[in-house]
């Protein structure tokens, strides 16, 4: 059951490599995946996406910060798919052999 939600956020992670019109895509995307919310709340500021983008064009270090802190998150994930995809398979194995 926790498998799916960590695989998803594997791929909205990969996602961050991918060229900038492509994320702008596919974070326009979401809101039509996602269920939707009843909040009426109005975006506060409709230029944050592309001041950010400036910031971290302007900024490299920061850019390089960003990606650092993508790909460790990027490692931890992965290492917890793989954790759980081990544990349920083992818990397969071990249901099999009970039938035995």
């Amino acid at each position: 059951m926790l498998l799916l939600p960590l695989v998803f956020f594997e791929l909205y992670l990969c996602a961050a490599f991918l060229p900038v019109g492509w994320q702008h895509t596919i974070n326009d995307t979401i809101p039509d995946i996602c269920p939707k919310s009843h909040d009426r709340t109005p975006k506060t500021h409709p230029l944050l996406s592309q001041e950010i983008e400036q910031l971290l064009h302007e900024h490299v270090g920061l850019r390089i910060a960003l990606y650092a802190i993508t790909i460790a998150l990027l490692a931890v994930n992965t290492w917890l798919i793989y954790l759980i995809w081990r544990l349920f398979l083992a818990a397969q194995r071990q249901s099999e052999n009970h039938r035995i």
